[in-house]
């Protein structure tokens, strides 16, 4: 008798266990028929033919660091090399060369540089580093979030005070919404706007009238995470993440009111990023091609690229032959 208790305590265990776990895990796919709660009129796009693109080489400026293998021009005076796989990065700048000792390790949307290439600033936890040269003076901002530089070579950038986003911009001063989240960048459109989420709702506010705009609705608990934001012409492309054992990301893309969108799942972090007018990413296509977004379809193109860098002539990536710009695309 004591062993059947004890088999049926053990079962009882197991049983708990597994449904525990499917609570956890839903035994239901990871996908729903529409992602997008509203508007009710978006547009699912899939993987289609293959784009053209045009590259170039990309000289690397004097000074840059042996087995450079991420590569940021900034100005013809002004970039920043990194050796990934052990950290070491530094800045080239009229003709001088400064390591980058607390720099992030990972700089694909980390780093971030003024237009004229004489800043670069980056997020630790809640502080941020500038760093200006001629003299490479350290400035550290405490209790801030999210730096961007503006057209103007402004630093924008979100002071956190407890739970509160404040805005500190050129623009008047600006909250954001109790339980807004943002990803790493969420300043777009030369800083005009910013892009956050609260409660599943994804809002554009306009940091010179305050005027919000819902972009799209999504499930707030299948979708938690913003992860990163960009503007590229007239269009706004806002990436979100749901962080299960193999995460899954949305991509959605606002053309003057004109919703799409694009799902998948990888081991492997995406980015964004913009070359000819056109929104590019990553680790999309199971090939490692780069894809391009189409009107109603992915486009691979011709190149595949792990990290990337954002630079202000196009995306810059290494190659077996070094390094090349994507400069231009045909869909």
């Amino acid at each position: 008798m004591t062993v059947i208790v004890a088999v049926a305590v053990v079962a009882g265990f197991v049983v708990d266990a597994i449904m525990h776990r499917e609570q956890m895990n839903p035994v239901s796919t990871w996908q729903t028929a529409n992602p997008i709660i509203a508007p009710d009129h978006t547009v699912a796009l899939t993987l289609g033919t293959t784009a053209q693109d045009r590259t170039q080489p990309q000289p690397l400026l004097p000074g840059h660091l042996a087995n450079t293998d991420w590569y940021l021009p900034i100005t013809q005076s002004s970039a920043v090399s990194y050796v990934l796989h052990d950290g070491q990065a530094r800045w080239l700048v009229n003709g001088s060369y400064y390591p980058l000792s607390s720099a992030p390790t990972d700089p694909a949307g980390f780093l971030d540089y003024a237009p004229d290439g004489h800043m670069l600033a980056w997020q630790n936890g809640n502080t941020i580093t500038v760093l200006t040269a001629p003299l490479l003076q350290h400035h550290q901002i405490d209790h801030a979030m999210t730096p961007y530089f503006t057209p103007s070579n402004h630093l924008d950038y979100l002071s956190v005070s407890g739970r509160t986003l404040n805005v500190q911009s050129t623009y008047p001063h600006r909250t954001l919404p109790t339980h807004a989240l943002t990803g790493h960048h969420p300043f777009v459109f030369g800083g005009r706007d910013i892009v956050y989420d609260r409660d599943g709702q994804i809002a554009l506010e306009n940091l010179e009238t305050a005027h919000v705009t819902t972009l799209a609705t999504v499930r707030a608990k299948r979708w938690p995470l913003v992860v990163d934001s960009l503007s590229f012409g007239p269009s706004l492309a806002v990436m979100l993440e749901r962080p299960t054992a193999l995460p899954a990301y949305l991509i959605i893309v606002d053309t003057h009111g004109h919703i799409s969108w694009y799902r998948w799942q990888t081991g492997l972090k995406p980015q964004i990023g913009q070359a000819g007018g056109h929104l590019v990413m990553n680790n999309v296509d199971p090939s490692g091609q780069l894809v391009v977004w189409g009107s109603h379809h992915l486009h691979p193109l011709p190149q595949s690229s792990g990290l990337y860098s954002q630079s202000p002539s196009g995306i810059i990536f290494q190659t077996s032959q070094g390094f090349i710009r994507l400069s231009s695309i045909t869909p």
